[in-house]
């Protein structure tokens, strides 16, 4: 009884996966990208490349993954017991129904809450296509005017200018100065760039600099709207912010990092060197061509003149005159039997022409008319004059084959008097009188006797 008043209804049972599935959606959709800190233990990494482990604390453990691709974006070694930081979201795995940290950034500890903003930000704007390499623009082969935005007391713009003077940039540099770090530096930085954007004929490339620093130093240059002006900027730009280690927003953003600000004067100079040793190795090849091509024609001058005096242009001027004379008269014996055969095909193409004229070809139809008509004149008279002829033969056939004509040839008719034709002797009767018929009238005749055959 009991047992019957705790069963309960089909409708209230659950299937396991049904259950499973509704923890899966709960979890996932009210713990998505949040961040939480603890110690790594259990490190397993797979030859995929994903990372297994657990995050714990004093009381309690988390499952975490960091797959491969996440994993190989860390700028750091992830270790047993390291204090990570990790940005991520909670995923069940529905065969096994345990949750898991899926995670997508990990930051040690110890570097704050600056650095898991560089990397929020980084994500974001690299999700939106910002940093595509597609965007960037190419740099100039031979860039004459630079627009230099950064601080004009700081050590990086001497770095800079020195670096050019050295490798004797034969270009001009116009600075743009601005804050490079604290509040509003940024905004600062952000409407030099504009300023200079403005005057985008005037300058071929933007250089965006300045010295090294801890993440707050550098901080103006991993503001968000910073790095969408620099992305979205018509010049090219090359980013020089800190020392090789360093990283801000605008490395990504821009079409070209330079390492320091050194290496941004050594990369423009480079361009600028390459293409005046190009010049110059251009120059030297044209010059050695220009120099050939008229050792090769003084040459050619010198053989021209030896032959000229070796064959004596004055025979050979009179030879040259005797073969234009005769190529005249060929070419007058040509254009008049030429004109004369052009003037034959004329004359019978006119002939040909006058017999196709209207009135000569209306007198030939006339002709042909005329003949087609006395030909269908004669035709009725001799097909009547045929059948009148035929009509004749076939009523002299008829006249012959008449009974009266058969009679004329001496042949009698002889019939009973009941009408009936006395064809053979069987059929006579004794004492019969007989009826013969001659081509001149009838008779009676008596038979009195008669003898078999």
């Amino acid at each position: 009884m009991m047992d019957e008043w705790l069963r309960p209804e089909a409708t209230e049972v659950r299937q396991v996966t049904d259950l499973t599935r509704q923890i899966k959606d709960s979890l996932e959709s009210d713990f998505s990208r949040i961040w939480v800190q603890g110690e790594v233990s259990n490190l397993r990494r797979q030859s995929s490349g994903h990372l297994y482990f657990s995050l714990k604390d004093a009381g309690s453990q988390l499952p975490c993954v960091l797959f491969e691709r996440d994993a190989a974006r860390q700028d750091f070694v992830i270790e047993e017991g390291m204090e990570l930081l990790l940005l991520g979201d909670i995923s069940v795995y529905l065969p096994h129904g345990r949750y898991q940290l899926v995670a997508k950034i990990a930051l040690q500890a110890g570097l704050g809450r600056l650095q898991a903003q560089f990397e929020q930000l980084k994500q974001k704007l690299h999700k939106e296509g910002l940093f595509e390499p597609s965007r960037k623009k190419p740099l100039p082969v031979l860039p004459q005017n630079i627009a230099v935005i950064t601080s004009p007391t700081g050590a990086a713009l001497r770095d800079f200018l020195r670096i050019l003077e050295r490798r004797q940039f034969g270009g001009r540099v116009t600075v743009f100065p601005t804050r490079v770090q604290g509040k509003g530096a940024a905004g600062e930085i952000e409407a030099m760039l504009e300023q200079a954007a403005t005057f985008s004929p005037a300058f071929d490339l933007v250089v965006l600099t300045r010295g090294g620093g801890s993440i707050e130093d550098l901080w103006a240059f991993n503001e968000e709207p910073l790095a969408r002006a620099v992305a979205q900027c018509r010049l090219p730009i090359i980013s020089a912010v800190g020392h090789e280690i360093d990283h801000v927003l605008t490395d990504y953003a821009a079409d070209f990092r330079a390492e320091t600000p050194s290496g941004a004067a050594e990369h423009i100079s480079s361009l600028q060197k390459e293409t005046r040793l190009a010049f110059d190795h251009a120059g030297q090849r044209l010059c050695r061509a220009a120099q050939s091509d008229l050792q090769e024609a003084l040459k050619r001058q010198s053989d021209a003149q030896f032959r000229i005096r070796i064959i004596a242009p004055q025979k050979q001027l009179q030879v040259l005159l005797l073969q234009l004379d005769d190529v005249e008269n060929r070419l007058l014996q040509s254009a008049t039997n030429a004109f004369t055969s052009r003037q034959s095909r004329l004359d019978d193409r006119a002939r040909a022409l006058s017999l196709l004229h209207p009135h000569n070809r209306i007198a030939l139809n006339r002709e042909r008319m005329e003949s087609f008509r006395h030909r269908l004149t004669a035709i009725p008279h001799a097909l009547l004059n045929r059948k009148v002829e035929y009509c004749a033969q076939l009523n002299q056939r008829l006249k012959n084959n008449r009974f009266q004509s058969t009679l004329r040839r001496g042949y009698v008719l002889l019939r009973n008097p009941q009408g009936k034709v006395i064809d053979s002797l069987a059929a006579l009767q004794p004492e019969q009188s007989l009826i013969a018929t001659f081509h001149d009238g009838e008779a009676k005749l008596n038979k009195t006797d008669h003898t078999n055959p």
